[in-house]
């Protein structure tokens, strides 16, 4: 019992956080009445403002997405100039450029670079794990897209019985986690970030952290192959730290536009989909490199 009650504090954020709540809450009333048929009245306030008007006089939707080094398989020595999308953000760029009907270029930059892109006009849209904030050059879809849950792996016959086994231990996990951070956070544990997800799984095999946290998908995943067969998953999930869709302030009809595509995701179980995707290829991915197929 004890152990299943301390599962559920690690799902729940007992911080207050009225503040941002409240702005979100203003923001998602806008968003819905736009979201709804247009009335006269409407169309009186806002004019025939289209969704993305400057992405489709250009000719392309530009989305800033983190970036991770490339080639995902490389094991041995990573250039890690050379940048790849993230692929959970591309594969959600992709998505939205195709509802907009246009072309996608994906800008990578970091998420502070990512919402100063935005702010310039150097890009239409961010996704790149930002957090909601009040900023009058930048808005937000209310509807978070991160979802699922977090679950760690530790060694089936070591010391860790428990989430509260990893008080101030090392936790492996990729740069890009939404559940990492949380969870370091609340357990003191010590965060090793990795720039790639696959760099996280091989330092955790290595012995490098006493769990690793990843979605749970992966986790699942993992525990399929016969060389993870010495792992198991801990009892318990963590809820994924919010992340926002931003873009121009102002721009009221792609805000709502963003801001239904976002829900159709959720409500489609459409991001279940992509996180199962990209899980099965970080799978896939490992046992490459742990049956010595890729590249050196």
């Amino acid at each position: 019992m004890a152990r299943a009650g301390h599962a559920v504090a690690l799902q729940v954020d007992r911080r207050p956080r009225w503040v941002p709540f409240a702005i979100v809450a203003a923001l998602a009333l806008s968003v819905a009445l736009l979201g709804a048929p247009v009335s006269g009245a409407l169309r009186g306030l806002f004019g025939e403002q289209r969704p993305f008007a400057a992405a489709i006089a250009r000719g392309s939707l530009i989305v800033a997405v983190p970036s991770q080094p490339m080639p995902t398989l490389n094991v041995g020595k990573v250039d890690r100039s050379a940048r790849a999308p993230d692929a959970f953000s591309a594969a959600l760029a992709a998505d939205l450029g195709r509802r907009v009907g246009l072309p996608v270029e994906l800008l990578l930059a970091q998420p502070q670079e990512a919402r100063s892109a935005v702010q310039s006009g150097k890009a239409d849209v961010a996704i790149a794990g930002l957090a909601f904030a009040p900023d009058a050059s930048v808005a937000f879809s209310p509807t978070a897209y991160s979802s699922g849950r977090g679950a760690a792996l530790v060694l089936r016959h070591g010391d860790v019985r428990d989430w509260r086994d990893l008080q101030t231990r090392a936790i492996c996990a990729s740069r890009e986690s939404p559940f990492a951070a949380r969870a370091a956070q609340r357990l003191r544990a010590a965060l090793h970030s990795f720039d790639r997800p696959l760099d996280a799984l091989l330092a955790f095999q290595a012995g490098e952290c006493a769990a690793l946290i990843d979605d749970e998908y992966v986790i699942r995943a993992l525990l399929k192959q016969p060389d993870w067969a010495y792992y198991r998953e801990l009892p318990g999930t963590v809820a994924p730290k919010p992340a926002f869709v931003a873009l121009r302030a102002g721009d009221l009809a792609s805000a709502a536009f963003v801001e239904r595509t976002v829900s159709d995701w959720r409500r489609q179980r459409w991001l279940s989909t992509v996180r199962q995707e990209q899980a099965s290829r970080l799978a896939f991915d490992m046992f490459n490199a742990e049956n010595d197929l890729y590249c050196h």
